[in-house]
């Protein structure tokens, strides 16, 4: 095994209750109870699948999506300038450690190109990773291998090379249909999400976890 290819939110940052307070949020100026059993058929998928999902639970919405998405994002930036980013132990560390170990690093997130930058500029982790793949750069979102298959094109490795790293059923599906190995990061702030076939599933970065994937590529 040559490559990892991470997951963001839910993976190297703590975005999903978050994400879901900023929905939860619009939803109510439209007069709609946005509950977390609703939302969190979603996560793992790109924001637009969400909107989508929203319509299809409440009826066509007052404000149209490009909109929705503005308004999105001025209420996430409103609420990190509040209560800080929502950052995860140890990540810093353990993406370094992959790196100085020798692997090609990637990011696969469903969110926009702009916010996957801006995310590793704040961790300070960005020149550890080679390349960085949006789900908008595909045409199905996770489930679908769309993304992780874009990911390994532009590393140049196959799916026997890679392993990918997710905390959403989504994303595991995602990683299965593209033919590559999966470590699931359990993270409880990431929902009733499950990944059974996973390699290896943990819940935190720290110097033990490292060194189990690390064994992972070494063996693979």
């Amino acid at each position: 095994m040559k490559a990892i290819i991470f997951d963001m939110d839910g993976v190297l940052i703590n975005t999903e209750p978050l994400h879901f307070k900023c929905w939860k949020a619009l939803m109510e100026e439209e007069g709609k109870n946005l509950t977390y059993d609703i939302y969190k058929l979603c996560i793992g998928s790109t924001r637009e699948y969400l909107i989508q999902l929203l319509e299809e639970r409440f009826g066509k919405l007052k404000r149209d999506p490009d909109e929705l998405l503005k308004k999105m994002q001025q209420k996430k930036k409103e609420i990190v300038e509040r209560d800080g980013f929502p950052f995860l132990s140890g990540v810093k560390e353990a993406v370094s450690k992959f790196k100085e170990a020798g692997y090609i690093l990637a990011v696969a997130s469903s969110s926009p190109t702009d916010v996957i930058e801006e995310t590793l500029n704040v961790l300070d982790v960005r020149e550890c990773f080679r390349s960085i793949t949006s789900g908008r750069e595909v045409a199905e979102p996770k489930p679908a291998p769309d993304i992780f298959l874009r990911a390994m094109e532009k590393l140049g490795v196959s799916p026997q090379e890679c392993l990918i790293i997710e905390d959403s059923t989504n994303g595991g599906k995602a990683a299965k249909a593209a033919g590559a190995k999966c470590v699931w990061y359990h993270n409880p702030d990431s929902g009733d999400q499950n990944i059974p076939y996973a390699e290896l599933e943990i819940g935190e970065w720290n110097a033990e976890n490292v060194n189990k994937l690390i064994q992972i590529m070494k063996e693979n």
